[in-house]
C-alpha cells in the first residue's frame, strides 16, 4: 500500500516568509558577506528546495 504524504504548505511558505525577512534584516545591519546573514540564506535555499520538491509531489 502506498503511503500518501500530506505537505504542511502553508506551515512552510510562512516559515519562508519569516526566514527572508529575518535576511533582510540581518543583511541591513551586518552587511551581505557576514557570517550571519550568509547562514540565513541557506536556511533560507533549504526550505526554499523543500517547498520545490512538495509541488514535485503534489503534481507527480
Amino acid at each position: 500500500m502506498k503511503q500518501v504524504i500530506r505537505p504542511m504548505r502553508y506551515d512552510l511558505s510562512t516559515a519562508i516568509l519569516v526566514k527572508k525577512r529575518e535576511m533582510i534584516e540581518l543583511g541591513m545591519k551586518y552587511g551581505l558577506a557576514d557570517k550571519r546573514t550568509i547562514e540565513c540564506s541557506q536556511q533560507l535555499d533549504d526550505l526554499l528546495n523543500r517547498h520545490e520538491n512538495v509541488k514535485k509531489l503534489r503534481y507527480a
